[in-house]
């Protein structure tokens, strides 16, 4: 990017200094997917990735507008001009200059760091990312990133198609960072494998929240442990019941699905999904709930249980805890 667009960093210092002394947004507390510690960790610049600050009303890089990719978290940014980009140009981190330089910086640096590791759990390098990604969503060749007072510190950081917001006081953020920003990123990655332009989520949300808690590292429920829930029928966040451990049902759930049949063949049946939602001959959901392009594609990968036998979506379903008992 050309020398005249980046924002003298004295002048950005000062504005934020002046808008700090005016006042400090409150957060808004809000219902938490995947919740973290009161334990906080402190500023230390000194490893961040390094990038420049630019202001989009030069560039012409203005944040994503398209309301069918952003959430209410991620769309906080939409009239925020000021981004800090990293050197590689693959991360840029929108947000106001009402936030500290070491949140834009910290927000990238995650991004950075971390995205290569999901990306491998998905069997994909950054340049089969980009190429396979919805050319439909806002900057294809960038993660974005926005520092959204949407999102409280027991949340700290939520993914949409186009963007992953974060809690803007870097002052707040948990020590799990790692495990958390992992998890939403997992998120992101899957909608764009498997969206093209739908308005909503394709994905069954015990698919989305296991894949996502397997990828991050997260704890998952012993086998032996499969009759005390029933992750497939959770289709939308609505339908999932209070027990404290389904998070880790959702991730034995995927779990079987990959130890049968490869990590790569999930990514398979992610960009199948991709395929028949830009088809649109699979529009709607089925009796059960889930989406019409999910099951399809689902039937269609020809995916198979632990004795390497055919596995449908409805014999996936119907038999679940069958599978599982006979896995171990």
């Amino acid at each position: 990017m050309i020398l005249n667009n980046r924002i003298d960093s004295e002048s950005f210092m000062a504005t934020i200094k002046a808008m700090l002394i005016l006042g400090v947004l409150l957060l808004a507390l809000t219902g938490c997917k995947v919740t973290t510690s009161d334990s906080h960790h402190y500023p230390d610049s000194g490893g961040f990735v390094s990038g420049l600050f630019y202001d989009a009303r030069d560039t012409g890089r203005l944040y994503p507008t398209s309301s069918w990719s952003l959430t209410r978290y991620t769309e906080a940014c939409q009239n925020e001009p000021l981004y800090f980009e990293t050197h590689s140009g693959r991360v840029r981190v929108y947000g106001s200059p009402a936030y500290s330089e070491t949140s834009f910086r910290a927000a990238a640096s995650e991004l950075e760091r971390r995205i290569d590791g999901v990306l491998a759990r998905f069997q994909l390098r950054w340049s089969e990312f980009v190429q396979d990604r919805s050319a439909a969503v806002a900057y294809p060749r960038q993660v974005i990133g926005c520092l959204s007072p949407e999102v409280s510190h027991s949340e700290f950081v939520s993914a949409s198609m186009a963007a992953v917001a974060f809690n803007p006081y870097y002052g707040q953020w948990p020590y799990e960072t790692g495990n958390t920003v992992a998890h939403e990123l997992a998120h992101f990655v899957q909608q764009n494998l498997s969206r093209y332009d739908a308005s909503y989520s394709l994905l069954p949300y015990w698919f989305a929240e296991g894949q996502a808690v397997v990828v991050a590292g997260e704890p998952i429920a012993e086998v032996y442990q499969h009759y005390d829930y029933d992750p497939l029928w959770d289709v939308t966040p609505g339908d999932t019941a209070n027990f404290p451990y389904r998070f880790e049902h959702y991730g034995l759930a995927y779990r079987y699905l990959e130890k049968a049949n490869g990590a790569l063949a999930m990514t398979v049946l992610l960009e199948m999904v991709q395929v028949l939602d830009w088809d649109g001959g699979s529009y709607g959901e089925i009796s059960t709930g889930e989406s019409r392009a999910f099951v399809e594609a689902f039937n269609s990968a020809n995916l198979v249980d632990h004795r390497n036998n055919y596995l449908s979506f409805q014999r996936f379903q119907s038999d679940y805890h069958d599978l599982l008992n006979g896995s171990y």
